[in-house]
């Protein structure tokens, strides 16, 4: 008897009502009888444990040092769920989010036509190797 069912039972006596209880579903437990498995070897060499053993300390570091920051984000998206509930604050909020585009639209602007020619010349070599590779391989 379960602890459960042996606190439902003790309380049954309290109720002053009758109340139908529908059949307790039964439980069938399923033998396990296929063969144990061996545990797969674990991959990777001494010189990745010597590795993570030295840059642990910088992992940690990186943690303790990142745990306010997300901290402070968690509270301001909780500030700003809050402060969406009311009508004021979402007007300002479009507001300052179309004076913001309004002045980063000529910097965007402006590094796309700065950067897009190398991004393309980029996109075009990236394809000619590939179909040199592809030649090749012929």
């Amino acid at each position: 008897m379960t602890a459960l069912r042996k606190i439902l039972i003790e309380e049954e006596t309290v109720l002053i009502a009758p109340v139908a209880r529908a059949p307790a579903t039964k439980l069938y437990v399923v033998a396990n009888n296929a063969p144990a498995e061996a545990a797969p070897e674990a991959k990777g060499n001494a010189l990745t444990n010597v590795l993570l053993f030295f840059a642990a300390p910088f992992i940690g570091l990186a943690y303790i040092i990142a745990f306010p920051v997300v901290g402070l984000i968690a509270l301001a998206v909780l500030a700003g769920r809050f402060a969406a509930k009311y009508e004021a604050v979402r007007t300002t909020t479009l507001v300052l989010k179309n004076v913001g585009l309004a002045v980063a639209a000529p910097v965007l602007g402006l590094a796309y036509v700065v950067l897009f020619p190398f991004i393309g010349l980029a996109a075009l070599a990236w394809m000619g190797g590939r179909a040199v590779l592809a030649a090749g391989a012929r």
